[in-house]
């Protein structure tokens, strides 16, 4: 079988970005000028397309994630910085609506608690959390000065 045909065969199960795609190719030994060719021929049909990749996978799971996390995740995938950021832009006001929605959803979810009636040690646990989520310090600090969060807690 060639490249081409296994790129389609894995295309039809599910979307991948161009890099993840060439690494099956090339892990079930096509050689590199075939891979090369295969992926050329998908990118101009349109089959192949890391922009339309990214903007799928934010829409599936960018709500529950920071911004930096999401461009992180994207270039793990191959998917260059460029593309992710453009992607997000494209989905809405430059990630203020992931954001915003997204980090207050985090906090309700990892405090469970009222606001103003969250202890230090648990708001400091959930700032470090929610940076690590990929979120940015001064949205998640404001984010829990509800709860009784103090730049100092973190």
């Amino acid at each position: 079988m060639s490249g081409y045909d296994d790129a389609v065969k894995l295309l039809a199960r599910r979307a991948y970005s161009r890099r993840a795609i060439e690494e099956r190719l090339v892990t079930k030994g096509h050689d590199r000028e075939r891979v090369e060719e295969a992926l050329s021929r998908l990118a101009s049909s349109g089959a192949l397309d890391d922009g339309a990749y990214a903007r799928r996978f934010i829409a599936e799971r960018g709500r529950a994630r920071g911004r930096e996390r999401l461009v992180a995740e994207l270039a793990a995938r191959g998917i260059d910085p460029e593309v992710a950021a453009r992607a997000l832009e494209e989905a809405g006001d430059e990630g203020e609506y992931f954001d915003a929605d997204a980090l207050a959803a985090a906090v309700r979810r990892r405090l469970g608690v009222p606001p103003g009636s969250a202890d230090r040690g648990r708001l400091a646990r959930v700032y470090n959390a929610l940076l690590s989520e990929g979120f940015e310090p001064g949205r998640i600090a404001s984010a829990l000065v509800p709860y009784g969060f103090r730049g100092e807690d973190a």
